[in-house]
C-alpha cells in the first residue's frame, strides 16, 4: 500500500465523520446557523466521495500473481 492510498483513506474518513457531525447539527439544531451546517456536511460527503473515487480508480487493472503450488 503507497502513501497515497493512505492519505485518501485518512482524508476520506476524517471528511465522512466530519459531514455526519455536521448533518446531525443540522437536524437537530434549530437555529440560523444550520444552513450553513448542511452545506458543510454537502461539502466533506463529496471530498469523502472524491476520496473514495481516487482511491478505487488507482487500484483498477491491478493483476495479482497467483501462486499455485501442489
Amino acid at each position: 500500500m503507497r502513501i497515497i492510498d493512505i492519505v485518501y483513506w485518512v482524508v476520506g474518513l476524517i471528511a465522512t465523520i466530519f459531514a455526519v457531525y455536521k448533518f446531525y447539527r443540522f437536524v437537530t439544531s434549530p437555529g440560523i446557523d444550520t444552513n450553513s451546517d448542511l452545506w458543510m456536511a454537502i461539502g466533506a460527503a463529496v471530498v469523502a466521495c472524491v476520496c473514495a473515487v481516487a482511491y478505487f480508480l488507482r487500484h483498477v487493472n491491478k493483476e495479482e500473481e497467483i501462486h499455485i503450488t501442489q
